[in-house]
């Protein structure tokens, strides 16, 4: 029990310090006038984040590394709020219940299934090695990769992995502060408030277990993020926090199409936006903020070109045939249309040609998929009727005026062909259902009483089931603990390998299944490194790795 104690003061500790430690980057990225701490801590994620993907190009990610720019953000912080600690520090009862009922989800996490495939092992790569070209020809998974496992190595500390999910849980902790805040503080009813009330009651009752979510959380959040400020901007009529919300809307889009490219479909809003207001925008674009972004994008697909040849990775047009280029590799994404196209549901019985062929797939992805999607559309639906039915009839119904009502359904139908055509499994179009689900109930609202008071005793009754599920699970574990719950693999190491300096290694199969860790002791989890699913030659030029498939 002392333990558990001293745990959770750290736990604590440690998350107010990462917290302050982004909020002091993000003071770079935001306008000057716009002091909401919560904003800054947005923008500091992306800034920390291009940090580590520019340093990795020339270090390996070290303790020191990751210590350094903690410590440097929280300098930044304390001095870019020394004059106003005392209003900063203001106790806010409502945001610390906020934080206690959610630090549960923390304690003795389920790991995500690609975890051990290739979050982990990605992460002790960047420890271990800096920037390693053909780094996908050891893990075919890298070759899609997301800019959110980037960050997560400076949490992966003396080889505990325990803390390496600390920002994603942090960013969904932050955003529904956030969104609290911005709701109770609204002075008068907005599409946007709706917006975000309809999103926030979705992602309290259903992402209820961080590890489980992979980097799904934090593209939603951003992606969110951006269509907050797109109403922000029709909403508001002083130029200034105009040009503040577009920036917004941009570096937050861009941000979440670099973590899940499934959230293309957004730069709609962006491009949109900034076709209709030229004029006022222009000049914007090329200024210091905005070159950070179009760098910040620029690093991402750098690195993406060193790991596979690609730029863009699956697009062939990307790709240059380099000495660690690998053709096979691009065969990948058909493997994974299938499997996101639910081919196993035939059990075999046509071929894989004849499944994609003339949307023979559908009558199959329907079957494995609609229980699923009708039960994520039953927690989008259900709280926002209960809210809707709660709030009192106004007598003088004020409409809201949606202005850009056209633009915004042609993004949900581009969405959805967008989603349904490439990749349909349902965690990569939550953003479309969503904005469905707000655009239908839109018109309900405007006939409704927004009262702060029963949002909040909503808002908390949602909070604590999500808090009851937690406490249940956590009641169910032998043992008790922040952190994730881990699978010890066994490993062998390939007799081929070509590089004296380093050794291959890949999972004991057999060994694992034997100890119980069933098909997760398939995966590298934390092997040592190098870990590999095939056998690859290794190569140095210049202090860098080169790794190409064994022939």
């Amino acid at each position: 029990m002392i333990n558990l104690i001293l745990e959770f003061i750290f736990f604590l500790l440690a998350s107010c310090t990462i917290i302050l430690s982004f909020a002091g980057y993000g003071n770079f990225l935001i306008y000057k006038f716009n002091n909401n701490f919560f904003e800054k801590i947005f923008s500091g994620i992306i800034i920390i984040t291009f940090l580590v993907t520019l340093i990795h190009f020339f270090f390996k990610i070290s303790f020191y590394i990751t210590v350094g720019l903690l410590f440097l953000g929280l300098i930044l912080f304390l001095r870019d709020h020394k004059s106003s600690l005392t209003k900063l520090y203001k106790p806010n009862l409502l945001y610390l219940i906020i934080f206690l009922i959610l630090v549960p989800i923390y304690i003795s996490q389920k790991y995500h299934e690609d975890f051990g495939y290739y979050h982990l092992p990605y992460v002790i790569t960047m420890i271990e090695e800096k920037i390693i070209f053909g780094l996908a020809n050891a893990n075919s998974a890298f070759a899609h990769n997301s800019i959110w496992l980037n960050i997560l190595p400076i949490f992966y500390i003396n080889e505990n992995y325990d803390f390496v999910l600390i920002p994603t849980f942090l960013i969904y902790l932050v955003f529904i502060i956030y969104s609290v805040s911005l709701i109770i503080n609204e002075k008068i009813k907005t599409i946007s408030s709706f917006f975000l009330i309809v999103c926030l009651f979705y992602i309290v009752l259903k992402f209820t277990r961080i590890s489980e979510y992979g980097n799904d959380i934090p593209a939603l959040i951003f992606t969110i993020l951006a269509i907050l400020n797109f109403f922000k901007f029709q909403e508001e009529r002083n130029l200034k926090k105009k040009l503040s919300y577009f920036f917004c809307n941009f570096s937050f889009t861009v941000f979440a199409i670099l973590i899940k490219f499934s959230v293309i479909p957004v730069l709609i809003l962006s491009v949109y936006l900034f076709l209709k207001n030229y004029k006022n925008l222009s000049p914007e674009i090329l200024k210091i903020r905005y070159i950070f972004i179009y760098i910040l994008g620029i690093t991402f697909f750098l690195q993406q070109f060193v790991y596979t040849s690609c730029f863009i990775y699956p697009s062939t047009l990307t790709c240059i045939n380099t000495s660690w280029f690998d053709p096979i590799i691009l065969n990948s994404i058909d493997r994974l249309e299938l499997i996101n196209k639910s081919y196993a549901e035939t059990n075999g019985s046509i071929t894989k040609a004849e499944f994609l062929k003339n949307f023979n797939w559908v009558s199959y992805w329907f079957n494995r998929n609609y229980s699923e999607i009708l039960e994520h559309l039953l927690t989008m639906i259900f709280p926002v009727i209960l809210f809707l039915f709660i709030s009192n009839k106004t007598n003088s119904p004020k409409k809201l005026e949606f202005k850009k009502i056209k633009i915004f359904i042609f993004f949900i139908l581009i969405g959805f062909l967008f989603w349904f055509t490439f990749s349909p499994v349902y965690r990569f179009g939550i953003i479309y259902f969503i904005s469905t689900i707000f655009l239908i109930t839109l018109y309900f609202y405007q006939n409704r009483f927004f009262s702060k008071k029963k949002f909040t005793i909503l808002i908390l009754i949602f909070l604590l089931f999500n808090f009851s599920k937690n406490i249940i699970r956590i009641y169910d574990e032998d043992k008790i603990f922040y952190g994730i719950k881990k699978i010890k693999n066994e490993f062998l190491e390939y007799k081929n390998n070509n590089n004296e300096r380093f050794s291959v290694f890949y999972p004991d199969n057999q060994k694992n299944i034997k100890n119980g860790n069933g098909w997760q002791g398939r995966l590298c989890w934390d092997i040592k490194f190098l870990c590999s699913y095939s056998e690859i030659d290794i190569n140095s030029f210049n202090n860098y790795l080169i790794i190409k498939k064994s022939k």
